[in-house]
């Protein structure tokens, strides 16, 4: 006789994901604008750090054309 261990291991993933939402809670306002604030300057870092790699490669390459 086999044991079919598929479903032990949905029920334990069941049971595990259960606990978390059970201790998971809604965020205030205050961390959600904190959240918005930090992506947007780790967008705005990435977008300042690819305008200078691009001004760098063009610049080079405009003026040494060959």
């Amino acid at each position: 006789m086999s044991v079919d261990t598929s479903r032990i291991g949905t029920a334990g993933f069941y049971k595990r994901a259960m606990r978390i939402l059970k201790l998971a809670k809604k965020p205030d306002r205050s961390e959600v604008f904190l959240v918005i604030k930090i992506t947007a300057a780790g967008m705005t870092i990435l977008g300042l750090i690819a305008y200078v790699i691009r001004f760098i490669i063009f610049s080079v390459l405009l003026r040494n054309p060959y």
